[in-house]
């Protein structure tokens, strides 16, 4: 039930939202971008509710995001009563309620007939139905397909896997303690005594998290896992899907390149850290850019315009730096999407998307603008090194594996397995035939994803290996990390590829009808390219079905993960034995302990890290406390540390810790040997300690 309240929450605002559209295409277009439309009504209600004096909880930003969509249909409908379209028409109803994703009529073509979702389906002709089927089979079978495999790598776990999950939970868990969606509530160092960790943090997406877990009454952690599954990938299908029927693709052809990023590219594998938007962001970034180009191309400039600025807004404010693939996204499908362009249109819908995104962005402005210096940038991993900058982003096999994984320069993996090598041979030759989308006129979709592919894999290259001013200053967008660039363009693989197998297959059909009398009838068919497509998916599918495949990702994400009885036990027995006032103190997230505050709500000692331009003061002073009841030889007296913070236990050990080099901070046996805390229980190899009187004791010197 978690779940699909989870979905709800994410979808529906956006959903209603949809309904300033008139039927047809573009409010299907408007769909596809639901998350990301609710994502901006979010950042509205989050901004502008304490500007108002208004209640700030993650259930008031629920209500007012309702209140806001309701009220923007609401206004739309008074204000289209009664116009018309010059034609005789009303404006509302001008345009075919029945249209979807199809492409319009080439010049001189008979008018269409009604198509696919008019009101009644029996008012429709055969072909249409027909087509209206072909659409929702299109959608669904990519849709079942991908939630599917997503259920299959990150089902079953106890907690999202990934050291940034437990920074995220936090977030989460504190907007529902305090009662408050603002940054400030959420970015703090503790539970107790808290103190501001830093003055912006793209918090739409935690808001979200926690309306459905208030109103579930469900974990966290299943909010979380709901996005990474369902919300994130259903938003790539839908969005991917109405990208390519816009841009000319037929049904087969979009729905195999919808469901193409579920095996190639790094979908999946962009979780591992924890950064679940860091997975979401890319995917509601495709239904963006489809919404940003009919605003610019299309009947509808101001309200498509309003809808893709305010859902450019729940972007930046879910995850801030993909709005840069966005907008090349945006431009390279303005120029392939069949409709009339004018240049009132173009202001219009690009002043229109300026309002709606500054709007709802007015709140943060200050903080968003200086973000940047709070945070410290890496510099270039190759600099000066172009040749292997070129090796890591183009010709390392490993970034064409299926899955993504593991990822490219990651040596100590093995990729000989027959079905990472079979597909990734398949893989590889279609992502050579691409670039023919450029030739062949049935495959102009994929002429905006090879846009963006080959764009960001030159700033990849660059931002690796040069370290002048203007590609420093690029790459701080990202904090200089390359993973998180391949994750920004991880729709473009799958997309390519599916792109490369058409034009194979549209160039063996151009072979044949010239040499094979018999195969001129194919001339003018959509038939080869959709099988070309269909065969490819359906190879990748089985090959990335084979456990042998999957298995290791799998592992990895298990090794980022609370797995074991010894965890939900550790957990229940902290949130029932924690007195109300007092915390748990633990290494961080180094044990996998945060989720029993994320999810069981047993307050914790470390919260988020004050970032440098912060007073570090209360973060040190609970590293003191920590030092102090764990016995450590650098310790000083902080007996007040500890009572100041109301440190109540201290939890250690699992046998398992956060890979990725993090560092211990106690030793078992000095810890053993001390009597500021005494064992009390212990689940496995997970020991709980009391704090005694003598850990907590005050006054002692050095305090």
């Amino acid at each position: 039930m978690t779940t699909l309240i989870a979905l709800a929450v994410a979808v529906l605002p956006g959903m209603l939202l949809g309904f300033v559209v008139p039927p047809g295409r573009h409010r299907w277009a408007a769909w596809a971008a639901a998350p990301a439309l609710t994502l901006g009504l979010t950042t509205v209600a989050m901004g502008w509710l304490p500007k108002l004096g208004l209640p700030e909880s993650a259930s008031a930003v629920l209500a007012a995001e309702l209140v806001l969509a309701g009220a923007a249909v609401l206004a739309c409908r008074l204000g289209s009563r009664g116009r018309t379209d010059g034609h005789g028409q009303r404006a509302e109803t001008a345009h075919d309620p029945g249209r979807a994703f199809e492409e319009d009529a080439p010049p001189g073509a008979p008018p269409a007939g009604p198509k696919w979702t008019a009101p009644v389906l029996s008012r429709l002709g055969p072909q249409s139905v027909r087509r209206a089927w072909a659409d929702m089979i299109g959608l669904a079978v990519p849709a079942v397909v991908t939630v599917g495999y997503g259920w299959l790598l990150l089902g079953r776990l106890i907690a999202p896997p990934g050291w940034d999950g437990m920074n995220h939970g936090y977030f989460t868990r504190r907007i529902l303690d305090t009662g408050s969606a603002t940054i400030a509530s959420a970015c703090s160092t503790g539970s107790t005594e808290s103190a501001l960790s830093c003055s912006f943090y793209p918090l739409a997406t935690n808001v979200s998290w926690a309306q459905a877990a208030e109103l579930s009454g469900g974990r966290i952690s299943t909010t979380m896992t709901a996005w990474s599954i369902l919300v994130g990938p259903l938003a790539l299908v839908a969005g991917v899907y109405a990208a390519v029927r816009l841009s000319g693709g037929r049904p087969i052809v979009a729905a195999c390149a919808a469901l193409a990023p579920t095996f190639l590219g790094p979908l999946w594998y962009s979780v591992s850290t924890g950064r679940i938007t860091q997975q979401t962001g890319p995917c509601i970034g495709v239904g963006i850019a489809v919404l940003g180009a009919l605003a610019l191309r299309g009947p509808h400039p101001v309200r498509l315009g309003l809808l893709a600025g305010l859902a450019g807004a729940g972007l930046v404010m879910s995850h801030t730096y993909d709005v840069v693939v966005t907008a090349v996204l945006t431009v390279g499908l303005l120029v392939v999407i069949r409709h009339s362009m004018s240049l009132r249109a173009v202001v219009g819908g690009a002043a229109a998307a300026l309002v709606g995104a500054i709007a709802a962005l007015i709140p943060f402005l200050g903080p968003l603008t200086s973000a940047k210096g709070e945070r410290a940038s890496n510099g270039p991993a190759l600099p000066g090194q172009w040749s292997e900058a070129f090796d890591y982003w183009v010709t390392d096999p490993q970034r064409y594996v299926l899955l993504g994984f593991p990822p490219p320069g990651a040596a100590h993996h093995d990729v000989s397995l027959p079905t990472i090598r079979i597909g990734l041979a398949i893989t590889v030759v279609c992502l050579i035939a691409s670039p023919l989308c450029l030739l062949f006129r049935q495959l102009r979709w994929a002429r905006p994803w090879l846009l963006t592919g080959v764009l960001f894999t030159a700033v990849g290259i660059w931002t690796t290996s040069s370290d002048s001013a203007g590609a420093m200053l690029l790459s701080s967008l990202w904090y200089g990390v390359r993973e998180r660039l391949r994750s920004m363009i991880l729709p473009v693989y799958g997309l390519l590829a599916v792109a490369g197998a058409v034009a194979i297959g549209l160039a063996v059909q151009w072979l044949a009808t010239r040499l094979v009398a018999r195969a001129r009838a194919l001339r003018d068919s959509t038939a080869p390219g959709a099988v070309a497509a269909s065969v490819l998916l359906l190879v990748l599918g089985g090959l990335a079905a084979v456990p042998a495949t999957w298995h290791p990702l799998r592992g990895e994400f298990k090794r980022r993960a609370p797995v074991g009885a010894q965890y939900t036990d550790t957990y229940r027995w902290l949130a029932a034995n924690t007195p109300v006032g007092k915390v748990v103190a633990y290494d961080r997230h180094r044990q996998f302990m945060t989720w029993s505050y994320v999810d069981h709500d047993a307050p914790a000692l470390f919260g988020v890290p004050p970032l440098p331009t912060f007073d570090l003061d209360n973060y040190k002073r609970r590293w003191a406390a920590w030092h102090w009841l764990v016995n450590n030889p650098e310790a000083r007296p902080a007996g007040c540390e500890v009572a100041r913070f109301g440190v109540e236990y201290v939890v250690v050990g699992g046998g398992r810790a956060m890979p990725g080099g993090w560092q211990q901070h106690y030793s078992q046996a000095r810890l053993d040997a001390t009597d500021r805390v005494r064992l009390v229980q212990q689940f496995d190899r997970i020991r709980i300690y009391r704090v005694t009187e003598t850990g907590r004791a005050c006054g002692t010197p050095g305090d």
